[in-house]
């Protein structure tokens, strides 16, 4: 199966077979989710733009404050790449990001109507906050959580999760590694005595 039509799954899934895992009683606020959960969540959101943002969220890990100021024109579908801004300090700071092929394809079906100029989710920041809180349970930053857990457990570095979330220092980046600890004696058997 294509790509597209990997998306036109995805959005039009109402399977919900999924498992949602373990549940700790003693975490009453998850930090992130798994792509199970996730998985889950998305096939119970009617609502074609709010599943949208959902996706665009997790897929890509940007700040919902990226997400929200991303236009048409700032996605470059030909070297899948887009170009997010966000304000910090009163100065607006850009960085680029690749797209994941499925998410770059995702887009390009959803924003084919959308001129140049046109925000791709045009929701306030509040707004973005309340469609997570009413499909998720959570908050829109949960979703960058979960797509560095995610990331980590499959394997990315260290390195290249710090630069594709855009963290001024490594050391935030870091923190991920509490959750995910890295497998060391894995490492250790790559290693010929």
């Amino acid at each position: 199966m294509d790509a597209k039509g990997q998306y036109l799954e995805v959005l039009n899934s109402k399977d919900l077979t999924i498992p949602i895992g373990n549940v700790n009683p003693k975490k009453d606020l998850q930090k992130y989710w798994t792509k199970e959960e996730i998985d889950y969540k998305l096939a119970l959101i009617n609502n074609y733009k709010h599943k949208m943002l959902i996706i665009f969220l997790w897929m890509s890990g940007v700040r919902v404050s990226e997400a929200i100021t991303l236009k048409k024109n700032d996605i470059d579908f030909a070297n899948q790449v887009m170009t997010v801004q966000w304000l910090k300090s009163r100065k607006w700071n850009k960085r680029v990001v690749p797209l994941h092929p499925l998410l770059k394809n995702i887009l390009e079906v959803y924003t084919a109507p959308l001129k140049e100029s046109d925000k791709v989710f045009p929701f306030s920041r509040q707004r973005a906050w309340q469609i997570c809180k009413k499909h998720l349970g959570g908050h829109p930053h949960q979703l960058r959580h979960s797509f560095a857990v995610h990331l980590l457990r499959n394997g990315t570095d260290i390195v290249i999760l710090h630069r594709l979330l855009g963290h001024s220092s490594i050391q935030t980046t870091m923190e991920y590694l509490k959750i995910v600890p890295v497998d060391q004696g894995k490492e250790l058997t790559k290693i010929n005595f």
